[in-house]
């Protein structure tokens, strides 16, 4: 008889945190889109999770607010691990899953921050900041490969609007990554061999669509998460979930945020 495959669920770009838009502080993150995603995880159950890089924002260190005071006023990035942690991690660390985070280019900055300030080694990078002892930390710019995939934030691929093809190309791979915020694929087969087939995808993101830093530019961001099965064998078969209005369907099921 033939072994159940192993099912799995990647969340990619929760930027979980804070912006001062008008004179408010708001969210980045969207936290409808995350219970979304949670209420499928405990539904779907899955062995493996991964969460692919920036689900922390860290704009209260973020060096695009250097020296603008006014844009980091009420931000404070002990409060959004915090809740990070509260809220998302904690619910994700179920005893038996295998658990992966993917440092992102956002969660890059706490590493950063200790380069120019040694003091706070130990204090500041996201293993400790968040609490990650229960999870298999993948650093920044690396990769994680679960059966014939790779998963990876995204921010060592380039090509914009053609960023799918460019980390097929690229890495020679099956490989899904976040960082762009939107859906795309790209399949690539060999000339010489039909059986040598790889697919890139671009997975949506958990955050805000519309954040105040875009100053109302159009943009591809759309939510959603990735989810699938792996064979013993690495195979695999995967499946992106689109979020529209906090609204889902899954196997037949509609879920909402």
């Amino acid at each position: 008889m033939a072994k159940e495959p192993r099912r799995f669920v990647a969340l990619w770009d929760a930027h979980w945190g804070y912006e001062r838009r008008h004179g408010r502080t708001v969210p980045l993150h969207d936290e409808r889109a995350l219970a979304l995603a949670l209420r499928f995880i405990r539904d779907f159950n899955p062995h493996e999770l991964i969460l692919g890089g920036d689900m922390l924002d860290c704009g209260a260190i973020s060096h695009h607010n250097d020296r603008k005071p006014g844009r980091v006023e009420g931000l404070r990035l002990f409060r959004d691990a915090r809740e990070l942690r509260d809220r998302v991690l904690s619910p994700l660390e179920h005893r038996g899953r295998k658990l992966t985070y993917i440092i992102g280019n956002h969660e890059d900055w706490l590493n950063q921050l200790v380069e120019g300030n040694p003091g706070l080694e130990g204090i500041v990078e996201a293993e400790h900041l968040l609490g990650l002892e229960k999870w298999n930390v993948v650093p920044q710019g690396g990769h994680y490969n679960l059966g014939k995939l790779t998963f990876m934030h995204g921010d060592q691929v380039s090509g914009g609007e053609a960023c799918a093809k460019s980390a097929v190309l690229a890495s020679e791979r099956s490989v899904r990554f976040g960082h762009y915020h939107t859906f795309q694929a790209y399949t690539k087969v060999s000339t010489v061999d039909s059986h040598h087939k790889h697919t890139g995808m671009s997975i949506p993101c958990l955050c805000q669509r519309g954040p105040g830093y875009g100053k109302g530019k159009a943009n591809r961001w759309i939510n959603g998460f990735l989810y699938g099965y792996i064979l013993d064998t690495g195979h695999f078969s995967d499946y992106v979930v689109i979020i529209t209005k906090h609204t889902a369907i899954i196997h037949g099921k509609v879920y909402k945020g």
